[in-house]
């Protein structure tokens, strides 16, 4: 993955439902920038006159990130391109960037992407006890391919039949 050398701004487009998403994008925008960045749930209407053509990435599996200079990055690499948006983890996202973390972080990415709206149920709405034992319930997800499979998947897999 090649991080954006120089670029002005970056556009973040995430689920607006997601408490994950959410979180992770109000914590990029308390840390000090390197570069500004602008994060719009996909949702919005806003998002599309932004950026026409946002829905054919398919914004609701993965997170879209677009620069200044209309280089997109999608689901890990645009989670890693917001890290490096931040002065002080610029570093570590060079290092997740690399050919070694990478994969690392785009597994991450995946488990974390098709378990996020059971992950924010069980972590923004319970106590620490409850969110061990609802974890410890989780079902694994398998990976098909680039993404993994989760139940709300089941009537994609159904239309590609």
């Amino acid at each position: 993955m090649r991080l954006p050398l120089v670029t002005k701004k970056i556009g973040g487009f995430y689920d607006g439902r997601c408490g994950i998403c959410c979180t992770f994008h109000e914590w990029i925008s308390r840390q000090s920038r390197a570069f500004e960045v602008d994060f719009i749930p996909y949702q919005a209407r806003e998002a599309e006159l932004v950026f026409p053509g946002l829905n054919t990435l398919d914004p609701a599996r993965e997170m879209v990130v677009r620069t200044s200079e209309e280089k997109i990055y999608r689901g890990a690499e645009a989670w890693v391109c917001c890290l490096y948006s931040c002065a002080n983890y610029r570093s570590f996202a060079k290092r997740l960037s690399g050919p070694y973390l990478l994969p690392v972080a785009i597994r991450a990415c995946r488990l974390l992407s098709a378990n996020r709206y059971g992950l924010s149920k069980i972590f923004f709405r319970k106590k620490d006890r409850e969110v061990q034992r609802s974890l410890h319930t989780m079902e694994i997800t398998a990976c098909e391919g680039v993404f993994c499979v989760t139940e709300q998947d089941e009537w994609r897999r159904e239309l590609m039949k």
